[in-house]
């Protein structure tokens, strides 16, 4: 597990399993804790650095959306209400190949909120809005205080991953917004701590995704050479994939002919959702 003070009182924790990233905001002697890390494993870390290493009783949880890699740590803090959008078990239940394991780790929220609201922690400002994309309860919090972006799955290193549920037409919207936002430190659900560059990155990715499944639709093997994207094609300029990015690269392709995603049907299909 990796441990990153972004500020005097928060914390972003990035587990082993998937790469998955809880962030826990501090007040005196209470936490606030967005997301849950995504093992059993990792969760019980999770709850030693916050109760051991830091004096910390976690209050509040913030769920930015319900799929499993974000849950596992919520049910060691019986007493915190969870906040989460009120389609939180359609995003659940999206997940088609959950382990036994993954499927203990679901808690219903306490608090179900549809468009947003404010709230106060200690010296910060939350900003919880409904902002959709790779799930249509994702969450994103804004803290203009701390000149931070907590997106959930509206990226994916310099990537986005489309999943069982993503639209991309969704994620296009949804990341233009966050953009908008102007803030220089994002915390998405996975890899790590971005800049605001990684929005640009993300959109890129999109976009060249997008053309080259078209041309490949175009093309003499058709759906086919949909699987033979490289990332590298996909990328910004001088970005590399790590081995993590290109894993999930691969699944995208796959995906996108299972879902006949980036076609006219698919286009319909996520308007029904705005």
């Amino acid at each position: 597990m990796h441990k990153e003070q972004i500020s005097q009182d928060i914390y972003v924790v990035i587990g082993e399993a998937y790469q998955s990233i809880s962030t826990v905001l501090i007040n005196n002697n209470d936490a606030l804790l967005i997301d849950g890390l995504a093992s059993r494993k990792d969760a019980e870390e999770l709850r030693y650095f916050i109760e051991d290493d830091l004096k910390k009783q976690v209050r509040v949880v913030i769920c930015t959306h319900y799929m499993s890699d974000h849950l596992a740590a919520f049910k060691l803090f019986p007493d915190a209400p969870i906040i989460a959008h009120q389609n939180y078990m359609q995003t659940f239940d999206s997940q088609s190949s959950l382990t036994d394991e993954e499927r203990a780790y679901f808690v219903r929220p306490t608090i179900e909120i549809s468009d947003g609201i404010v709230m106060n922690w200690g010296r910060y400002t939350l900003d919880i809005f409904h902002n959709p994309s790779k799930a249509v309860s994702m969450l994103s919090v804004d803290i203009p205080e701390a000149d931070l972006l907590i997106v959930g799955d509206a990226f994916f290193g310099s990537t986005v991953f489309l999943s069982s549920a993503g639209e991309p037409e969704l994620f296009d919207i949804a990341l233009r917004r966050l953009q908008s936002k102007g803030r220089s430190r994002v915390v998405p659900g996975h890899i790590g701590v971005y800049g605001e560059q990684a929005f640009d990155n993300a959109l890129f990715y999109l976009k060249s995704l997008q053309t080259h499944v078209e041309k490949a639709r175009r093309s003499a093997s058709g759906e086919n050479s949909i699987l033979e994207i490289p990332i590298e094609s996909c990328l910004a300029p001088n970005i590399k994939a790590s081995d993590f990015e290109n894993e999930f690269h691969q699944l995208n392709l796959s995906l996108i002919i299972e879902r006949k995603l980036f076609s006219p049907f698919a286009e319909s299909r996520s308007n029904s959702y705005q």
